[in-house]
C-alpha cells in the first residue's frame, strides 16, 4: 500500500482533537487496502512508514515470547536454539497480520503529539532545531501511547505465534 503525502491545510487544533477522539473511541476494524488513511494522521503514517519505526513489532514480540511459560515449555521440548527458530518462524510468518495495524497505532501515537507539519519536518533530512528536540522530549508520551494502543495486539501477536511453535515442538 503506498501513500502520499497530505497537501491538505493544517485542521484547526479542535477538530484534530475531535477525530483522534473519535478514532480512539471506535472500536479495532480492519482497513481495506483502498481506503486511505484520515488527514490528521496521513503525515504521521508516512513518518512511520518512511523511517522504517513498526519495524519492532518481530523484535518485540520475540522478546515477550521469551520470557513466556509457553516458551520455556517449548525449550524443553526441543532444546534452546531449535525453539527460538520455531518460535521466531513463527512470529515473521505472522508479522504481515499485524504489521498493518501496528503502524496504524504508531502513527495515531505520534499524531497524538505532534503536528502534520512537525511530522513532515521530522521527516526531512534535516529537521528544525525546536522540532527535533520535541522529538527527543516527546518519545516517552509516544512510547506510552503506544503501548495503551497496542499492548492487546501485541499480546494476540506473540500468543498466537507461541501457540503455533508449541504445536510445532510437540511430537
Amino acid at each position: 500500500m503506498e501513500y502520499r503525502r497530505s497537501t491538505a491545510p493544517t485542521l484547526p487544533r479542535a477538530t484534530r482533537a475531535l477525530a483522534l477522539m473519535g478514532a480512539i473511541l471506535l472500536p479495532s476494524i480492519t482497513v481495506a487496502a483502498d481506503v486511505t488513511p484520515a488527514p490528521a494522521t496521513d503525515s504521521a503514517l508516512t513518518f512511520v512508514q518512511d523511517r522504517h519505526l513498526g519495524e519492532s513489532l518481530g523484535w518485540l514480540g520475540y522478546q515477550v515470547a521469551s520470557h513466556t511459560v509457553t516458551f520455556a515449555t517449548i525449550v524443553e521440548a526441543v532444546g534452546r536454539t531449535k525453539a527460538q527458530e520455531i518460535v521466531q518462524d513463527e512470529l515473521q510468518s505472522l508479522q504481515p497480520n499485524y504489521q498493518q495495524e501496528w503502524d496504524r497505532n504508531l502513527a495515531a501515537a505520534y499524531a497524538s503529539s505532534f503536528s502534520p507539519e512537525e511530522l513532515q519536518a521530522l521527516d526531512a533530512a534535516d529537521p528544525a532545531p525546536d522540532v527535533a528536540n520535541k522529538f527527543r522530549n516527546k518519545q516517552r508520551d509516544v512510547g506510552a501511547d503506544m503501548k495503551d494502543r497496542s499492548s492487546e495486539l501485541l499480546k494476540v501477536y506473540v500468543s498466537t505465534a507461541l501457540d503455533n511453535a508449541l504445536k510445532k515442538a510437540k511430537p
